[in-house]
């Protein structure tokens, strides 16, 4: 008789004991995960000439314009604030093969702090007197 009743009562123990790892278990997978915010890219063209745009902090943003290579035209950023925005990369995109196609251009910048800045560029030639081909300017509000 007492082997019966420690039988049952192990199978009881055992049975709470079962009972209370699936309600831990099922409390701590049921927490809802943070929202982190993901960045994300912006991309930018001539498009965006004189405009406002809205980013997040941590977002990347991608400017591209025309490669005006002929006649020693360079692109040049004339203003930045690179507290708020950080230029991480420029690269040069490859020609059509077309007569007077140089390609594109790409910035890509990290909006580090938020606040509200103006980026700038300039295409001119770094040589002789200062001829300006084009202007690029966009606003930018990072939130």
């Amino acid at each position: 008789m007492k082997t019966k009743k420690s039988l049952i009562l192990i199978g009881l123990v055992a049975i709470v004991a079962v009972a209370a790892g699936t309600v831990i278990g099922v409390n701590l997978t049921s927490e809802k995960p943070m929202n982190k915010q993901t960045p994300s890219t912006v991309y930018v063209n001539a498009d965006a000439n004189d405009t406002t745009i809205s980013v997040k902090k941590g977002d990347t943003v991608n400017l591209t314009l025309q490669d005006y290579g002929d006649g020693g035209y360079v692109w040049t950023v004339t203003r930045i604030d690179e507290k708020l925005l950080f230029q991480t990369d420029q690269f040069n995109w490859g020609s059509s093969g077309m007569l007077g196609d140089f390609g594109k251009d790409t910035w890509v910048f990290t909006a580090t702090q938020t606040g509200s800045t103006t980026l700038s560029l300039e295409c001119t030639r770094p040589f002789g007197e200062k001829d300006t081909c084009q202007q690029f300017v966009v606003h930018l509000e990072i939130t």
